[in-house]
């Protein structure tokens, strides 16, 4: 069954300015790069134009699981100055309800890369924001991928973004780790700028909407009452055969299976996400029983990721 409520809801009002999303987890193997990546096509089904980033420091592999093989240019040429941002990023087909909107989805490669601005001197860390300036001009929305886990170069992304996806699933070893993260993240975490909290729940790999709104209760309430506050529960993604199966075949899901429960789930979740950051009015799919822009963003993460006294 085809359900489509995207084409009756193009009435979101645009964007003015780009807004930054850092995708993360607790522990790995919670399917953080799958929600990443199927939710920038979700957001395109929308109208809305997406650049993802693999700021996965250690473990960089969004291109593998986007079926981007042997990309030649990635960040690092863009640090020496070889390359320009356009010759860097990787555009993807779209589908024709996202063309017809005049969303896309590109996708800006090496993680790895990003380790080098450590060693950046001024002048060279200053001409790679005014190159990644130039990704104001092709996005609303900018997705990192960061990695898993609570030290530094992980959570500086959530730092320096407007909003931050928080990713667990059941298994109680994700939510000890997920509740770790929030921890970790101190006051940051509710120092959102348009939303009411900048750190938002999202439970993957549950079997049931009534499983994931237990789960999300469970870490809001100790974060509630260990931490004075707690982050927003944003939704969930039901565990589908079809993600496994497009992992396999290094294929998004949201693409290949875009009706599957699964897909459904993120749509909803891209709809809720416009909801919160533009204030659209995005009916949900009922499923079968400001951080001053680009260059703000990143010299935010420039002081958090490579800040000499904390090393």
């Amino acid at each position: 069954m085809v359900i489509d409520n995207i084409e009756k809801n193009k009435t979101a009002s645009p964007p003015t300015r780009l807004h930054t999303l850092s995708i993360l987890s607790g522990k790995g193997g919670v399917g953080k790069s799958n929600i990443a990546s199927a939710l920038a096509f979700a957001l395109a089904d929308y109208g809305k134009r997406v650049v993802l980033i693999d700021a996965d420091l250690g473990m960089a592999n969004l291109d593998i699981l986007c079926g981007v093989k042997n990309a030649r240019y990635n960040i690092a040429h863009l640090i020496d100055g070889s390359r320009t941002l356009n010759e860097i990023l990787v555009h993807f087909r779209t589908s024709q309800r996202a063309a017809s909107t005049n969303g896309g989805v590109a996708l800006l490669p090496g993680g790895v890369g990003l380790k080098e601005v450590a060693d950046l001197d001024d002048f060279t860390l200053e001409r790679l924001f005014d190159s990644l300036s130039g990704l104001e001009e092709i996005a609303d929305y900018l997705i990192m991928d960061a990695g898993a886990g609570i030290h530094k170069g992980v959570l500086s992304f959530a730092y320096a973004s407007e909003v931050t996806l928080l990713i667990t699933t059941p298994e109680p070893t994700s939510i000890r780790d997920a509740y770790g993260v929030i921890k970790s993240l101190g006051a940051a975490a509710w120092q959102g700028t348009a939303l009411s909290s900048g750190l938002m729940l999202v439970v993957n790999m549950v079997s049931s909407s009534k499983e994931a709104a237990e789960v999300a209760e469970r870490i809001r309430l100790a974060s509630m009452q260990f931490l004075g506050n707690a982050p927003v529960y944003l939704g969930y993604v039901l565990k589908d055969d079809v993600i496994t199966r497009s992992v396999k075949n290094c294929k998004i899901f949201y693409r290949t299976d875009p009706d599957s429960n699964a897909s459904i789930c993120v749509r909803n979740l891209a709809g809720e996400l416009l909801r919160l950051c533009e204030g659209a009015n995005i009916e949900r799919t009922e499923l079968p029983p400001d951080t001053g822009g680009v260059k703000g963003f990143f010299r935010m993460l420039a002081r958090t990721l490579f800040n000499e006294d904390e090393k």
